[in-house]
């Protein structure tokens, strides 16, 4: 009988081991193999592209002194600077290390950071970006048509909902 209490209080104790919380240094780690920063990095610079193109397209049909255009300029500095800054890995890795810690395991971790050390992982890593960018340019090519397509069920569904008044 003792063995099987000594055998389930081993069992008990490898299980709780398995399901431990993963440690702020492990997740701290995954970020860096998972190279977080760059992620970062790239997405900051895409907002950053986006709003710096978005901005003067805001004021298209204005035609701005060359005071405006300066004070343009300045407000496109700034608000790029305040994006880059508090969207930060500085700024930001609290969250992904709460969050992490809450969804998985110390195990869990450890599998990841050896899958993104490992050459396919770096591979994942170096070319998944690559792939979404791909990907977005062919669904952008999908969309007109989607988009013509929407467009006009939505022209028959406003005539059908004339008809019914």
């Amino acid at each position: 009988m003792k063995n099987y209490i000594a055998g389930f209080a081993l069992l008990c104790s490898l299980l709780v081991a398995q399901a431990a919380p993963p440690s702020d240094q492990s997740i701290e780690k995954m970020l860096q193999v998972m190279q977080v920063q760059k992620m970062l990095d790239q997405i900051i610079t895409q907002m950053d592209s986006a709003m710096q193109a978005g901005l003067p397209q805001g004021l298209q049909g204005q035609t701005l002194t060359p005071a405006q255009k300066a004070k343009l300029t300045d407000f496109q500095s700034k608000l790029s600077g305040t994006i880059k800054d508090e969207l930060s890995l500085a700024k930001t890795k609290d969250i992904y290390v709460q969050v992490y810690r809450e969804t998985f395991t110390q195990d869990e971790i450890n599998s990841i950071i050896a899958f993104y050390s490992s050459p396919a992982g770096k591979a994942m890593v170096e070319k998944v970006p690559l792939a979404m960018q791909k990907a977005s340019s062919l669904m952008q090519a999908r969309m007109g048509p989607m988009t013509q397509k929407v467009q006009a069920m939505t022209e028959e569904f406003q005539k059908e909902m004339a008809k019914t008044k």
